[in-house]
């Protein structure tokens, strides 16, 4: 390798060769990076370690974005064998392009690009499927990524004339959608398709509103006012009343688990606790715990309910409002989830005689409740302020961390004055002119005679 004093010395030949050779091995090193990938995702490293997913492992331990590390976990899939929930091993879907990925033959992006299209291609028999990757390779040392996509169009007239077989139609089912997105204002921007089922009593509700108010002369609203004040008062507010409707931060939907007193203190963390529908483990039942509407109940040796105590809260309101006044949401580092989505987490686990008390607690996202509880996270406060430490593997030097967009910004102090090393002597000065005094007004010239004539005297008669 060229060093950098070097490289002025090389020609352009030589340039575009080390350029070339540094991208190859670049290449090589992705294909490594994503059979590593791929070991993970098939061996639940993630998981293991205390995430939710590969890609939540991927986002701490890479710093890469969400994207990204899908994008990879979705390329390792591709490019390398995988792992069944039984345990049987699958060929990898394009080893043809593994290879040529491990040899530096070809991009990243040119491996997307054949990705797609075989994507694309579904209906292709493993022949066929063989065939067309061989032939997008042998394209992809000649063109960019572009153009080897539109390349790819023309694959299936090359490998496939005859197209896919002709399959009846089924009728399409009415689908529903609603998007939805928050505005910088704190409202709320939503867009929506209802089937035809659904049109009809929807449109009932909010067609009462179409016209201005009835004897209103004021009601200046336009046709899209006038609907939406008809969808918030006839709708929204209807269901928000009603008493089959799941509250947040209130009364939640309830889910009865049994298990001892002294199972649910000792860290049995795995053990499974098994319901009519549900599934879950002694660590997960102390996570929700953490935030919840507590009935204590005491059961016989025979499972009937002895004794059942009233219901409260394991975070009462008022110390949750100070929560929200303190975090302002989740307090892990980098998450921007509002505090109305948020649980309130015990630092020190009230299952280990934890207090409830403000100074023990922090607003944490389900996601990262979850972390904390199955990872090698831990939370301290320091000046009031929830602080992460990450496990080793994420940072050797276990440096704390906070989340940047709940913590407020340090004052700014103007930087101090410094002297100057020496000071220069003094410019001399000059001293002031004198002010200008008045002049006597000027008086006009006296009249000068007119010049004697310099014309001949007219001669005399004698």
């Amino acid at each position: 390798m060229e060093s950098c004093e070097n490289l002025w010395q090389l020609g352009d030949t030589e340039k575009v060769s080390l350029a070339h050779g540094i991208a190859a091995q670049i290449w090589q090193l992705h294909a490594r990076l994503l059979e590593v990938v791929s070991h993970m995702d098939n061996g639940g490293t993630g998981t293991n370690l205390g995430y939710s997913n590969t890609a939540a492992l991927l986002v701490h331990v890479l710093r890469v974005p969400r994207r990204e590390a899908l994008h990879l976990i979705a390329q390792a899939a591709d490019l390398f064998p995988g792992v069944t929930p039984t345990g049987a091993v699958t060929e990898a879907p394009l080893p043809q392009t593994s290879a040529a990925l491990a040899a530096g033959e070809i991009s990243s992006e040119a491996v997307d690009v054949i990705r797609k299209t075989l994507k694309d291609l579904p209906d292709l028999d493993a022949e066929k499927r063989v065939l067309a990757e061989s032939v997008m390779l042998e394209q992809a040392a000649e063109d960019d990524p572009n153009a080897l996509a539109r390349f790819g169009l023309r694959v299936r007239a090359m490998v496939d004339p005859d197209g896919p077989p002709p399959v009846d139609p089924e009728p399409a089912r009415q689908t529903q959608v609603f998007r939805y997105r928050d505005r910088r204002d704190g409202s709320l921007e939503m867009s929506a398709v209802v089937a035809a089922e659904n049109a009809g009593p929807l449109r009932a509700m909010i067609q009462e509103c179409e016209r201005p108010r009835p004897g209103d002369l004021e009601d200046t609203r336009t046709f899209a006012e006038r609907l939406g004040d008809a969808f918030a008062e006839r709708i929204l507010k209807r269901a928000a009343n009603c008493p089959d409707m799941p509250l947040k931060n209130g009364l939640r939907t309830e889910i009865a688990f049994t298990i001892s007193f002294n199972d649910l203190m000792r860290d049995l963390d795995d053990r499974i606790l098994v319901g009519d529908d549900i599934y879950m483990t002694a660590r997960e039942a102390r996570r929700i715990a953490c935030d919840c509407h507590l009935f204590p109940a005491v059961l016989g040796s025979n499972s009937e309910p002895l004794d059942i105590a009233a219901g409260a809260y394991s975070t009462p309101a008022h110390i949750r409002r100070a929560l929200v006044l303190r975090d302002k949401g989740c307090a892990f580092p980098g998450c921007p989830k509002s505090a109305s989505v948020c649980d309130a987490h015990h630092i020190h686990h009230w299952a280990d005689n934890g207090v409830t008390h403000i100074d023990n607690l922090v607003l944490l996202c389900p996601h990262h409740h979850r972390l904390i509880h199955n990872s090698d996270w831990t939370i301290q406060l320091l000046n009031n302020r929830p602080s992460f430490t990450p496990p080793t593997y994420i940072d050797p030097l276990q440096r704390p961390r906070t989340n940047s967009a709940r913590t407020p910004l340090p004052p700014r102090t103007p930087p101090p004055h410094t002297p100057p090393l020496s000071t220069p002597p003094p410019l001399p000065t000059t001293p002031p002119p004198p002010p200008r005094t008045s002049l006597p007004p000027r008086t006009p010239p006296l009249p000068t005679p007119p010049p004697p004539s310099r014309t001949p005297p007219l001669p005399t008669a004698a």
